[in-house]
């Protein structure tokens, strides 16, 4: 097996602000239904992950679960279990001559226990010589572990501190969906944030949601928004009134007199002073919530910043009108395992009529195994020219606005964008209280009778040899 530095040397954990363990739509879920089917036994499962490290958070994205078959067991008790060295020593061969995974991460169960999840002195002896072991046999391989109760989980990563000695830092799960969760003692975001002061601001929200919805929305969820223009002011405002409060406004862009036809938060005085998009919504949000955490970033999707605020996000909404920004999001969602909802509209003319007026709002979860490039909404030749070195090719190649056939700029444009915002709101609202079955794609039309529906005809002949989202 191959040898070098443990963990990498400039990438401490003890540098680190947090440590993250991310899985793909419901993994999680299966991980526990697997482990904890029995609660009269411990048992045992090695997860495959890939560790990437952005300024001051660490992320594990786990690939893959690989569980022992029960001959692997050695002893296996309601509180003890040793497993056959020759299985992690398979394990540990495949991690390393593979490229899509770097890290080992352990998973057992003490089932005994219904509620606060916790390491044993036995787990910490363990895992400690396991570490130490990994630091004499492999350098590349990281190790992380989780022990699961009934409701509860604890996670941990380890690394060799300056001093030779074995060192672990507490480890987050994110899971998709607010519904795979489940508190850990180490989670400060399973407080209730849900005070005096908020409640007759959103006692209506909590009536329509319930109070435990509303808990999960307003508890440290943190959402990106790409595009502060006209879908992507109108989510903003929609977030807030919902219940949000922590928001990253992303845009570089400066408002203009043409945006006050449909960008929401934005006045007269901002477009005339040329304020930034960012700056001007932001401003707006914190007046209708001085206690919202809103964050303007008034950078381009590829900066490195912006992959850090990505990284760092629960959710993400492109609003973008690019190929070219629309594929760093994805990008960076699927190396981060951050789920998103792209929306975008189409307004098509033909001899000064307008022949189509729709949108729709897309749906990505990692694990879904589906995503703007299978679904052909990932246009790669323009991604390419959008992204070509030379300004004059750029100018020249790319088609700004949102008008197909001719530079008009309508008050319809304003009500489109309206629909089209409020669908991705109530998208992402779903995934917390799953009132309804998820759709995709929804579309909007509003040509000879406005219409919404489901495009179940995408989903069906997508490309299923997608390298994106592993179909």
């Amino acid at each position: 097996m191959k040898k070098s530095n443990f963990f990498g040397k400039n990438l401490k954990l003890s540098n680190l602000q947090s440590v993250e363990i991310r899985f793909a739509n419901q993994e999680f879920t299966a991980l526990r239904e697997n482990l904890l089917k029995d609660l009269n036994n411990e048992y045992f499962a090695c997860l495959l992950a890939k560790r990437t490290v952005v300024k001051d958070l660490c992320v594990y994205t786990v690939v893959e679960a690989v569980y022992p078959n029960l001959n692997v067991y050695k002893n296996q008790g309601g509180a003890s279990l040793r497993v056959d060295g020759k299985f992690m020593r398979k394990v540990l061969l495949d991690v390393d001559r593979r490229i899509d995974v770097d890290t080992v991460i352990d998973v057992h169960t003490h089932p005994f226990a219904s509620t606060n999840a916790w390491f044993s002195g036995t787990d910490d002896n363990d895992e400690g010589n396991f570490a130490k072991y990994l630091n004499k046999e492999s350098g590349d391989i990281h190790y992380a572990s989780i022990v699961l109760t009934q409701l509860y989980y604890k996670a941990r990563a380890w690394e060799i501190d300056g001093h030779g000695e074995v060192v672990h830092f507490p480890a987050l799960i994110k899971t998709q969906k607010a519904s795979e969760r489940i508190p850990s003692p180490d989670d400060p975001s399973f407080r209730d944030n849900i005070t005096d002061d908020t409640d007759d601001m959103f006692n209506r929200s909590v009536l329509a949601l319930g109070l435990e919805k509303m808990r999960l929305i307003a508890n440290g969820q943190k959402i990106s928004i790409v595009g502060v223009g006209g879908i992507g002011s109108i989510i903003a405002e929609h977030l807030i009134h919902m219940g949000f409060t922590e928001i990253a406004l992303i845009d570089f862009d400066t408002l203009e007199l043409s945006n006050m036809n449909r960008i929401v938060g934005a006045t007269y005085d901002d477009a005339v002073k040329k304020r930034l998009k960012v700056d001007a919504i932001k401003d707006s949000l914190n007046k209708i919530n001085p206690n919202a955490k809103i964050t303007a970033y008034p950078l381009n999707v590829f900066d490195e910043e912006i992959e850090y605020v990505l990284a760092k996000s629960d959710w993400i909404f492109i609003a973008t009108d690019n190929h070219a920004s629309r594929y760093r999001i994805q990008e960076v969602a699927f190396k981060y395992y951050v789920p998103f909802i792209a929306t975008g509209v189409n307004i098509t003319v033909s001899d000064d009529v307008i022949t189509d007026m729709s949108g729709e709002v897309i749906l990505i979860r990692i694990g879904d195994k589906v995503c703007l490039t299978c679904l052909k909404r990932m246009n790669y030749n323009e991604v390419a020219k959008e992204l070509h070195p030379d300004e004059a090719v750029r100018v020249g190649l790319v088609a700004k606005g949102y008008v197909k056939g001719k530079d008009i700029k309508e008050p319809a444009v304003k009500t489109l964008n309206t629909y089209l915002a409020t669908m991705a709101v109530d998208t992402l609202v779903n995934q917390y209280t799953e009132r309804r079955k998820d759709s995709v794609i929804l579309v909007y039309e509003d040509n000879e009778y406005p219409t919404i529906y489901e495009d179940k005809t995408s989903i069906e002949n997508r490309n299923c040899s997608c390298s994106v989202c592993r179909i």
